[in-house]
């Protein structure tokens, strides 16, 4: 029978360690390492109790059969190990026996490569823990997946969540349980009906919810106004017309003015008024003003929540508003949690990230758990 243990309680062992690895890369370089540096405290400390490392991870959604080349974890392997200033052997079969020689640490190849993982196989949880004495997880971003590589392992080897999903769970604890007020939350995302079960468990709590992208595009559109040729969902299921008129959805600050582009390369940016969007157009930021009216918002709050981009991030001009708003976070006093891989990128590329209280390496995981739905993992760890 397995049993709940401390983390930092381990030593001379070897030790199994499932983290979140997976970022964004291209052309065998990687974009941005935010989650691999979040997972240096707990390796560095595992180590310093002269402990061995096995480490697991997945990188992307590859096929079993295909091994997609591109979804290696030996760019990432490489990545870590100049981060740590420490070797690290890699290994390509995770049914392979290990022999450590001079490494501390091993990391083995994307568990989504092996047969098994995705159904949490409980013969490929079993060869793996065979590897190890314990087993830490510290990988919130999968924390809502049974898998051999996260729940599967617990049934062979103690188990004990590492310090980064411990201060995961603890921040979204404190925005959900007793966020200090006043509590704006600023939800984007192509699809509302994605994210109305996100919004609705803020509406009793924020004091002002701000949309953004394809949610306020579709918002707008449901007050009768004109969007154009811009991102919304149709068909919008009944729980998302019933929100939109409810005592709750007051709480929607309305934007004043849009930046617009009616040309098919969305050149030719043009900002107008919420009124004054024409049927050839696309919506594709806040304008100035709008930004204005947050920024005064968000000055005011003790607190701030914040998922997804306002705009097109990907083009300028249309980064703007997400970009200005982003500043007035870091300037601000307020307690402020970004949850949200592009929005955790612009941070990054402006060099802001240490001026915002907390940047979430969950993204979906984040969310599941804030809106209430069964996180396995995290009931079984004891958070």
């Amino acid at each position: 029978m397995t049993k709940l243990i401390q983390w930092q309680q381990i030593e001379d062992s070897r030790v199994i360690l499932r983290l979140d690895l997976n970022v964004p890369h291209k052309n065998n370089t990687i974009e941005s390492d935010f989650r691999i540096s979040k997972s240096l405290p707990v390796i560095n400390e595992l180590l310093k109790r002269n402990n061995k490392i096995i480490i697991l991870s997945h990188l992307g959604r590859p096929s079993v059969e295909k091994k997609e080349p591109s979804l290696s974890l030996h760019v990432v392997c490489d990545h870590l190990s100049a981060m740590l200033g420490e070797p690290i052997k890699f290994m390509n079969q995770i049914t392979d026996k290990i022999t450590f020689g001079e490494h501390r640490i091993v990391m083995f190849e994307n568990t989504r490569f092996c047969k098994g993982e995705v159904d949490n196989d409980p013969e490929l949880a079993k060869t793996i823990s065979s590897h190890g004495d314990v087993f830490v997880f510290d990988a919130f971003g999968v924390s809502h997946r049974q898998e051999s590589s996260t729940t599967g392992l617990m049934n062979f080897l103690d188990y004990a969540p590492g310090p980064l999903i411990q201060s995961e769970v603890n921040t979204a604890k404190s925005i959900l349980e007793d966020p200090k007020k006043p509590l704006c939350t600023i939800i984007s995302g192509a699809k509302i009906s994605t994210k109305i079960t996100l919004i609705e468990t803020f509406s009793d709590k924020a004091d002002h919810l701000i949309l953004g992208g394809g949610l306020l595009n579709t918002y707008l559109q449901c007050k009768g106004f004109e969007v154009g040729d811009s991102l919304v969902e149709r068909d919008l299921p009944q729980e998302v017309l019933s929100f939109f008129e409810s005592e709750s959805a007051k709480k929607i600050i309305m934007p004043t003015d849009l930046v617009c582009s009616a040309d098919a390369s969305l050149d030719y940016p043009q900002i107008k008024s919420i009124s004054m969007v024409q049927s050839n157009d696309k919506v594709l930021d806040i304008g100035t003003k709008s930004i204005q009216r947050y920024a005064e918002i968000i000055k005011k709050s003790s607190t701030v929540f914040w998922n997804g981009p306002l705009g097109y991030v990907e083009k300028k001009p249309y980064d703007n508003g997400t970009e200005s708003i982003i500043n007035v976070l870091a300037d601000s006093n307020c307690f402020s949690v970004i949850g949200g891989g592009d929005t955790v990128s612009v941070i990054e590329n402006m060099g802001v990230q240490d001026q915002i209280s907390y940047i979430s390496t969950g993204g979906g995981a984040l969310l599941k758990y804030i809106e209430g739905k069964d996180m396995y993992v995290i009931k079984k760890l004891g958070l």
